[in-house]
């Protein structure tokens, strides 16, 4: 078989693509637009041909489900879902109520909001009875995917594929035609997940709790002295920003709490300065004769406002060193440990690399708003009771915005359109506003659906597509149609 320039081009193009991606070379939105300016750069595809992704309806389906999922979740908030999970629940039960409820959920809406919200629920209620969280955190994730194959909104995949069928004029895939099938893998998978991969998945320890138990070893309060030479210079200036095995996570001011501390802020007489690290290290500091001393009262380490987050595998964060990004600034909280593969991450924190699924432990200031974390970091604790503004309206909204959506999902009307009304009734009614649309919409999961149409443009365009389907079906042709489906579900999978 002959590869032109043109073929080869682009099947280098794609193997950079999977192997960046496995590799974690680069975050995938990064990997996604290098590949595509290759594929421009070698004149594939046309710029034209790039940006038809962001005229493709299907696409911009996604992101208004999204915010109609951002919208219905507000009305109804966040005490709908805590009271789904009862405390006297035996672990069978509770696992059992979660996966048909995530799953039922996500075949309507977006599975990874639905999961960002749910995840701190499902493992407040494991603390708060004493079971692991590492037998539902899996199901939880599967059974959102299980749902979402039961229609054909419920997974971005299946409205990626519907925005390509239209454009070859073919039969748009209709709401119900996964429904039997997508209904029987769902059940086959609760089955799985409630009697055997409950019992293979491992009892772990919540590491990062016992880790939070025991900083009250590791922080110690310090003053400043009347007199000190530190008054009246800068954290950066008086030597305290980039201490060896030490760093200062909060000052206490006539009771106003500054966390995280800016390298900028100016100490003062009687500030009480907080240290975490090594103890051994911070009591020679102490001894530098520098003005700082012990108080006489220590302080717990039960008065910070620990929080706990996990980094998605699509965050911006991922690849970034942590003193490179800003990291106080943008998210109000210091990092005091990070958990990778279940195991503490050795080294100084600020020259550590993040990586998706790495478990962070930070030291956050008790004004920051829980909820409000950009999609590069989900919390890991409940959200306070959300403060939205309720009207007499809210209610009438929030029926009127589910019959609207169930009138989409029978064609009565189209979904397009009903996504369109609303957000428009969520903007007017003050349930959402412009700074929470832009929280909730993902650029980098645009990016990367753009870029792998345009990708996906070079592949048929270069006739590689057409290569690699005939090859494939010249594979499995003697064992009939179901080993074709067969070996094109392998091809997906790698």
């Amino acid at each position: 078989m002959d590869l032109n320039f043109a073929q080869l081009y682009v099947l280098g193009v794609v193997i950079f693509l999977i192997l960046s991606l496995y590799r974690e070379w680069l975050n995938p939105s990064l990997t996604f637009f290098v590949a595509t300016v290759a594929l421009l750069l070698g004149r594939i595809i046309t710029p034209a041909e790039l940006l038809r992704g962001l005229s493709n309806q299907q696409i911009i389906l996604i992101f208004l489900l999204v915010l109609a999922t951002a919208g219905i979740r507000s009305i109804y908030g966040s005490e709908l879902f805590a009271k789904l999970f009862n405390p006297n629940l035996k672990p069978k039960a509770f696992l059992f109520r979660m996966m048909a409820f995530v799953s039922t959920i996500s075949a309507f809406l977006n599975n990874t909001p639905i999961v960002a919200f749910m995840i701190p629920y499902v493992k407040d209620w494991a603390e708060r009875t004493g079971n692991p969280a590492s037998k539902f955190l899996i199901p939880l994730s599967f059974a959102t995917i299980l749902g979402g194959m039961i229609t054909v909104i419920g997974t971005s995949t299946n409205l990626v594929l519907n925005g390509l069928i239209a454009e070859y004029k073919l039969p748009l895939l209709g709401f119900y035609d996964f429904v039997y099938l997508g209904l029987a893998v769902t059940v086959a998978g609760w089955i799985y997940l409630y009697f055997i991969g409950y019992k293979l998945l491992p009892s772990n320890t919540n590491e990062l709790s016992v880790l939070r138990e025991n900083l009250k070893e590791y922080i110690v309060e310090t003053e400043v002295a009347p007199g000190s030479k530190l008054i009246g210079k800068s954290v950066m200036d008086a030597g305290l920003r980039k201490l060896q095995d030490v760093f200062l996570v909060e000052i206490i001011r006539h009771e106003k709490v500054i966390s995280p501390v800016s390298p900028e802020e100016i100490l003062e007489a009687d500030d009480a300065l907080f240290f975490s690290g090594n103890t051994q290290s911070i009591y020679n500091l102490i001894k530098e004769d520098n003005g700082l001393t012990l108080p006489k009262e220590s302080v717990e380490a039960d008065e910070f406002n620990f929080v706990e987050a996990v980094i998605p595998a699509y965050s911006e964060l991922v690849g970034v060193r942590i003193k490179d990004s800003d990291f106080r600034k943008k998210y109000n909280a210091s990092i005091i440990a990070i958990h990778r593969n279940g195991k503490r991450v050795p080294g100084k924190v600020g020259e550590m690399h993040l990586a998706g699924g790495d478990f962070l432990l930070m030291l956050a200031s008790a004004q920051r708003e829980n909820g409000n974390h950009e999609k590069d970091l989900f919390p890991l604790s409940v959200p306070k009771k959300m403060k939205h503004k309720r009207t007499p309206w809210m209610g009438v909204l929030g029926v009127a915005c589910l019959a609207l959506l169930i009138a989409g999902v029978v064609d009565l009307l189209p979904l397009f359109d009903v996504c369109l009304i609303m957000l428009a009734a969520l903007v007017f009614f003050g349930v959402l506003n412009l700074p929470e649309i832009r929280r909730e919409l993902d650029l980098s999961l645009l990016m990367i659906l753009v870029c792998a149409l345009a990708v996906g443009v070079a592949l048929e365009k270069s006739g590689t597509a057409d290569l690699v389907a005939k090859g494939l079906i010249a594979s499995g042709k003697s064992l009939g149609p179901v080993a074709v489906l067969g070996a094109l579900f392998l091809v997906t999978i790698f």
